[in-house]
């Protein structure tokens, strides 16, 4: 529904000038699952299993090793923190939250189920960080997410917090995620970074965004990203260079499916020089403004587990997606 309104709120000049498309739940799901959700059931699996044993041998000092590391993993989840730099109406980062708040909750059965207390919710909105160009989208996404803690609370049985319901959602923020000004911007530290950005490529670029920015764009991401790829590779090589640094550990995009050649692979091969393409969907069916288009979904980063493709068979040598 947000999605929707964030595509209709905007004109079509000005959606076009953005590239801006909001995406499906079930292709959203496809990135967030192996970029968010399964790893973190992983740690889980393997915290869990400490508990059990440590709960087995029923002692005093053992209880209080259980009870840290239950807490232990509570704390690694308050803390969890997903990145949509390119957020739209918010519809990556209502989907992550609530992956967030259910994994939360299965965690909470499990472990009361071993014996350990069971506490109340602490994984929030502010789990959720975004950067929106558009202002209108922005305050959108704002408004998305808090919604999505609402229904999520309610839906569970948990009462909610005292008024004003709708608090402030500043981590959500309303800025260029590419430039400031004549330098490259900074992103926040994030554990993951998901998204669907803009594709922009060819003739368009010029023409939507101007020659100036343009100019500028190129020089600051000259060595990092070529000169003729789509707009949407500065968003595949910012969050590579997340990860590089250690300040992101995984990353989850959308891009067209010319990704996948000319100028656009350069990214592609830029992960691979610092990281693991793990999870990708090579080409995949879309719709944008009615037409049929094709997209590649890229997990990136450190991997969580085996490799996944959908296009032939692959290992974690092959070239990341075929031509």
């Amino acid at each position: 529904i947000f999605g929707t309104l964030f595509e209709r709120g905007l004109n079509p000049d000005k959606r076009s000038q953005l590239g801006a498309h909001y995406t499906d739940a079930a292709s959203i799901h496809r990135l967030i699952e192996p970029v968010i959700r399964d790893p973190l059931l992983a740690e889980w699996a393997t915290v869990k299993a400490e508990i059990a044993d440590r709960l087995r041998k029923a002692s005093a000092r053992a209880w209080q090793q259980a009870t840290d590391l239950w807490h232990g993993f509570l704390e690694r989840l308050r803390i969890f923190r997903v990145l949509d730099p390119a957020c739209g109406s918010g519809n990556f980062l209502y989907l992550a939250l609530r992956m967030l708040k259910d994994l939360e909750h299965q965690v909470m059965l499990e472990a009361e189920a071993l014996g350990l207390q069971r506490g109340f919710p602490a994984v929030g909105p502010e789990a959720v960080l975004g950067i929106e160009i558009n202002a209108y989208a922005a305050e959108l996404a704002r408004l998305t997410v808090w919604i999505g803690e609402i229904q999520w609370m309610l839906g569970n049985g948990y009462s909610l917090n005292d008024q004003p319901i709708l608090k402030s959602l500043n981590a959500i923020e309303c800025r260029d995620a590419l430039l400031d000004r004549d330098q490259e911007t900074a992103w926040p530290k994030a554990d993951v970074i998901v998204g669907n950005p803009p594709f922009l490529g060819g003739s368009k670029l010029l023409r939507e965004l101007g020659d100036n920015y343009m100019a500028t764009l190129r020089r600051v991401y000259a060595g990092q990203v070529p000169g003729g790829a789509d707009l949407v590779c500065h968003w595949f090589e910012k969050a590579r260079a997340q990860i590089e640094s250690g300040q992101t550990q995984r990353a989850g995009l959308v891009a067209t499916n010319s990704i996948r050649g000319g100028a656009n692979r350069k990214v592609l091969e830029r992960i691979r020089e610092t990281g693991t393409i793990f999870h990708a969907w090579s080409d995949e069916p879309w719709v944008n403004e009615g037409a049929a288009v094709r997209v590649s979904l890229v997990g990136f980063g450190n991997p969580p587990q085996p490799p996944f493709f959908k296009e032939g068979s692959h290992t974690a040598s092959d070239p990341p997606l075929k031509k």
